[in-house]
């Protein structure tokens, strides 16, 4: 169950690039994401039925409920406006997962204090390289 949990979010990650790639450019940016949050909302209200477990209560959810649903459409917005602009579909989820990795991780260490191996710093090293090496042109 632990390495499906991350297969399960490779193969939609994957998905979704391939899917907001294809989205025709002369259509408003927010039609195909209201389109695909009501078909989300209702695969989510499936699920909320037919996973058994946890709270189904409104009132345990936390504020950062609404900075999710902001983050969320960000995410969409900004990689759909970037593939319009042309950045190349392997680059530039690539590009953003470093860097948002590397924004995460004085927050991992400090807050939730997750730690720092040699091995995580030599990946941070090279994900550093890696990024220079496909910001350069």
């Amino acid at each position: 169950m632990y390495y499906l949990t991350l297969l399960i979010a490779v193969v939609s990650a994957a998905s979704y690039h391939l899917a907001i790639k294809a989205q025709p450019a002369a259509v408003n940016p927010f039609l195909p994401l209201a389109v695909a949050y009501l078909l989300a909302f209702l695969v989510c209200v499936a699920g909320l039925l037919l996973w058994g477990e946890g709270s189904r209560s409104l009132a345990a959810l936390r504020p950062s409920v609404l900075w999710l649903a902001l983050s969320v459409v960000g995410i969409e917005v900004g990689f759909l406006l970037a593939y319009r602009a042309g950045w190349n579909i392997g680059y530039a989820a690539l590009l953003v997962n470093v860097c948002s990795t590397l924004v995460l991780l004085p927050v991992a260490l400090f807050y939730f204090r997750d730690q720092l191996s040699p091995q995580k710093i030599a990946g941070v090293v090279l994900s550093l390289g890696g990024l220079a090496l496909l910001i350069g042109r």
